[in-house]
């Protein structure tokens, strides 16, 4: 994989040397891009200096749509004369965010890079880094590059919404993007190398009320969508969660028949595989992983709401059961932060709720935290650097459009902004800032 690098004149105090003046004059963004299949071509990126190869690797600025663009840059560099600049594998090792690569990636560099046979030390440095992403233990924080937007795509007002839109927490301001290709609601979101991923879902509208098995792709740099492989089973109100790089749609509900059977996708192949199944069906169950671990957490089995909690490892291809909520949940919004699993809100089969709790997953219990200041379920539920926002929803008083952001330092939560649309049902995940070329280019066809 290769990169482009094009950035706004307003950062030119980037010193990225002569690539970067080439392409500046061609595009207008507010931060340093990193793209494929261009300039790790060019005789002007492969004679930078390696000063100046680690001050451009170092720029928290790129935004990149997975950190494998940068080690894959580095690496290219290095092989134009292997003999003289790899010695310079470990310094530049040193500004790749190297626990942000997939464990995947890994495993095949260590086992096909042929710089890494030349270099023992930096071989048994990324081996030492692969070990301790398999063993499910905690990991360091992840360093996040560029600006990273949330996104909100579809959900259900009266009938399925096609919408994509994009908050900037920074500003609060949004971005309306491309439309999905296809009206959907109770559909799940993810990102895998940096690319917004939509699972599942309704379609409801006034032509049609068919549950999906569709799996769509929309891809930042271009503001396009590219239908995928479906699934094996349609799936509303699914739980997503990613592993590796690999996709797990969870449980979800087609017609009268509500699901316990699991299917994971490979990006690289495109193609969807069953998995073990778990324990019970879950329809509107809280999906999320961490440790390289996938939990499903309460939802709907048909008859009951739930407080249950099921754990997958897709090592021994096997659920079992961990510590029980202290709430029934289904609808919840659920995401993992640093050792704990969130939970929040969702419906207990007579209200909504505002309630949060958190699982600790080194010692196995559920604890309680403050309440949101509104009641929601279905709801949308991610993480942006270190924060909790809770975006939309429904409760007695109707379709919701606040947003709310808890901050785990301060143990409380804020009202911030209103999403444009009021809606639940949404899928939400977080990637990089879109290119505004790729906007551009949009509204001009």
């Amino acid at each position: 994989m290769t990169l482009l690098l094009y950035m706004c004149r307003s950062q030119s105090s980037l010193h990225m040397g002569t690539v970067l003046a080439m392409y500046a004059e061609l595009h207008m963004c507010s931060s340093v891009y990193m793209l494929e299949d261009a300039v790790t071509k060019e005789e002007e990126f492969l004679n930078l200096n390696h000063c100046e190869l680690l001050d451009l690797v170092s720029q928290e600025s790129l935004n990149v749509l997975c950190e494998t663009e940068v080690y894959n840059a580095c690496v290219r560099w290095m092989q134009w004369d292997v003999s003289s600049r790899a010695q310079y594998f470990n310094v530049l090792l040193n500004a790749i965010h190297l626990y942000a690569l997939p464990p995947k990636f890994l495993a095949v560099q260590l086992k096909h890079c042929p710089i890494l046979n030349k270099e023992n030390s930096c071989r048994k440095f990324l081996y030492k880094i692969f070990q301790e992403m398999s063993l499910h233990k905690p990991l360091p924080p992840t360093k996040v590059r560029g600006n990273q937007l949330i996104y909100v795509a579809g959900g259900y007002q009266q009938n399925s919404l096609t919408s994509l839109e994009a908050l900037n927490p920074h500003t609060m301001e949004w971005i309306t993007l491309a439309d999905m290709l296809e009206p959907r609601s109770g559909l799940g979101a993810c990102t895998v190398s940096g690319l917004l991923y939509t699972v599942g879902g309704r379609n409801h509208s006034a032509t049609e009320n068919a549950d999906s098995d569709s799996l769509s792709c929309f891809n930042p740099m271009t503001n396009q969508w590219t239908k995928r492989a479906p699934m094996n089973v349609p799936r509303n109100r699914v739980g997503v969660g990613v592993i590796d790089g690999a996709i797990y749609a969870v449980g979800g509900s087609s017609a009268s028949e509500h699901h316990k059977s699991v299917e994971r996708y490979d990006p690289e192949v495109n193609l969807w595989t069953f998995v073990s199944p778990m324990n019970g069906a879950r329809i509107g169950a809280g999906v999320t992983s961490s440790r390289g671990l996938l939990y499903a957490i309460g939802g709907f089995d048909g008859k009951n709401r739930l407080n249950t909690v099921e754990c997958y490892d897709p090592d021994e291809n096997r659920w079992h059961p961990v510590t029980s909520m202290k709430t029934i949940r289904s609808g919840a919004g659920v995401v993992s932060l640093d050792n704990y699993i969130y939970a929040v809100g969702g419906y207990d089969g007579t209200n909504q709720l505002n309630s949060v709790e958190r699982y600790n997953i080194d010692e196995d219990y559920w604890e309680f935290l403050p309440p949101m200041k509104h009641k929601r379920s279905a709801q949308g539920l991610t993480l942006h650097h270190g924060k909790i926002y809770a975006l939309g929803g429904f409760n007695a008083e109707g379709f919701l459009s606040s947003v709310e952001c808890y901050c785990p330092e301060n143990n409380e939560w804020r009202e911030v902004t209103e999403m444009p649309t009021s809606c639940s049902g949404m899928g939400v995940a977080v990637t990089m800032e879109p290119c505004p070329n790729g906007i551009d280019d949009a509204e001009e066809t």
